[in-house]
């Protein structure tokens, strides 16, 4: 398997960890349970809804480009971004064991998330220091 392969399949992994981390948040409001911050308003900030685009389209956009695009500034974009993934992979979970009650479910899947973010960045820089092998470009 290729490092572009492995590298897809890590994102994808990526996108259905932080999906999946997504509904285990709002899973209790199927039950009844009241999931709003004690300050809520009703209205979603609009930065918020900008880094929730922004962190789920970006696996997207860079899943989609892997098979097409191998140049050295896209291989190298791939690594930074993965780095960045796994510095906020790194620092949510410790935010979530600061919240009381501590939800034991989303430390386990945020663990997983950032292992597999760890994997990724190691792939990466593999991917990264590769030779390009073919001028492939975008379709």
């Amino acid at each position: 398997m290729t490092n572009r392969e492995k590298i897809i399949i890590l994102w994808v992994v990526f996108f259905l960890g932080i999906t999946t981390h997504m509904l285990l948040a709002v899973l209790p409001i199927f039950f009844g349970a009241e999931i709003a911050m004690p300050d809520a308003t009703g209205a979603v900030p609009a930065s918020m809804v900008w880094m929730m685009l922004i962190l789920y389209l970006l696996p997207i956009v860079i899943i989609a480009l892997v098979p097409f695009l191998e140049e050295k500034w896209f291989r190298t974009s791939n690594f930074v971004i993965s780095i960045l993934f796994t510095l906020m992979n790194i620092y949510h979970p410790i935010e979530h064991l600061q919240q009381s009650p501590v939800d034991s479910r989303q430390i386990v899947l945020l663990t997983f998330v950032l292992a597999f973010s760890i994997l990724l960045n190691i792939v990466s820089f593999r991917w990264m220091k590769e030779e390009q092998r073919s001028h492939t470009g975008v379709i």
